[in-house]
């Protein structure tokens, strides 16, 4: 698509993927751009995640006097009758974004991007977990009369880059469970010798041995919790993780942090390396000593390992404690949204609200000029005929 000196294309085959590797870096460089909008989270998402599943490259790019300025990674996939268009991205909690040069205009690529991905790219439904609600891109999407998203969702960030000093910091927050930062650790240093240990990138023996470990802990957690997701069992989940941690040893896309108790595994966190933020993606911890609150202590350590390497600190989504301990209350409102791209994705849109209706028996009335639908029977209300909330939406952190 070609408009005023705009220039945008849709990227499906790898070798010219691949070659958007240089550039698309530059760009997320200049737009401080987050975790999940490097290329490397992309490709290796199409590596281990998006090939394995059927997926099909789509990935959105606009040029302005031939320089990259607006990357939106996605990927087709065919869902029995409909073909859907999704982030490239986990399956777990990742952001949904279009990383956008900050001296471009947001409205007219987002715009564009849009309009590209719903004529070009070969879907009948787009759908997209966890976008911004303050976004260019959640607003024109919801504003589409079709449009469907859940109810947003809190997400905790921490703004470590504007704090002088640690103590000051942590003598303001206040206890987490009963405690002040540096008192889980002094209880835990009572049951044996603690240390904490940042892995290389270049270990890769011990990141496997970890992140299969981290699995491994966090299965146990999310079946006591009930909070299961296909993307946990998942060996091309656990191989992502492996390769982010890994694959790059200059410029690593994530980092492992690991609590040892006597030289075993206490707690782990892993965090994805955004510009100048990072983002929590799975922690796990030996709950043999869950009394003690060791996945607070791995969080707590990554926290103050952040403040010194100067990010900023991204929970993701949920509503548990530490996230609004640490963050100070700050968060910001992200939704998932899923739009028909063309008359047959209206049909399985609507044909999956007739399904939902009859199974849960609500009868659901429309307010004039609002995007609201009350179930007559009482129960939570939906958005604009929402997303049922997936149950593992709390399981990455």
């Amino acid at each position: 698509m070609r408009t005023q000196g705009m220039h945008i294309q849709v990227v499906s085959d790898l070798r010219a993927f691949e070659a958007l590797k240089d550039e698309w870096t530059d760009l997320w460089s200049r737009s401080n751009g987050q975790y999940h909008e490097s290329y490397a989270v992309s490709s290796l998402s199409w590596q281990h995640l998006a090939k394995p599943q059927g997926g099909a490259l789509r990935c959105v790019v606009g040029y302005s006097n031939s320089r990259i300025v607006m990357v939106w990674p996605l990927a087709l996939y065919r869902r029995g009758l409909w073909t859907m268009l999704k982030s490239l991205g986990s399956d777990s909690a990742d952001y949904s974004s279009i990383l956008l040069d900050p001296n471009e205009d947001p409205v007219r690529w987002t715009q564009q991007a849009i309009r590209t991905a719903m004529k070009d790219c070969g879907a009948a439904i787009i759908r997209l977990p966890y976008v911004h609600t303050d976004s260019k891109l959640f607003r024109f999407l919801s504003a589409t009369k079709s449009c469907t998203y859940t109810d947003p969702r809190h997400a905790s960030v921490a703004h470590l880059r504007r704090i002088d000093d640690w103590d000051s910091f942590s003598a303001s927050l206040g206890t987490l469970s009963g405690k002040k930062p540096g008192a889980l650790e002094r209880r835990l240093a009572k049951k044996g010798s603690l240390q904490a240990v940042v892995i290389a990138p270049t270990d890769k023996s011990a990141i496997s041995e970890l992140v299969d470990w981290t699995l491994e802990h966090k299965r146990k957690w999310a079946q006591h919790a009930s909070k299961q997701g296909a993307w946990l069992y998942s060996q091309g989940y656990r191989d992502f993780l492996v390769s982010l941690l890994s694959e790059q040893p200059d410029q690593p896309a994530a980092r492992l942090y690991v609590i040892l108790l006597d030289q075993k595994p206490l707690a782990t966190t892993i965090v994805g390396m955004g510009r100048s933020s990072v983002k929590g993606l799975i922690t796990g911890f030996n709950e043999d000593f869950s009394k003690y609150s060791p996945g607070h202590l791995v969080v707590e350590h990554m926290v103050k390992w952040a403040y010194d390497n100067s990010f900023d600190f991204d929970f993701g989504v949920g509503t548990e404690p530490f996230k609004a301990y640490w963050s100070r209350n700050n968060a910001s409102q992200y939704a998932s949204v899923e739009i028909p791209a063309n008359t047959w994705g209206r049909v399985a849109v609507n044909a999956r609200k007739l399904i939902h209706r009859n199974a849960t028996g609500s009868r659901f009335t429309w307010f004039k000029g609002s995007k609201t639908l009350t179930p007559a029977n009482g129960n939570a209300t939906l958005t604009n005929g929402a997303l049922p909330r997936r149950a593992d939406d709390q399981l990455a952190s």
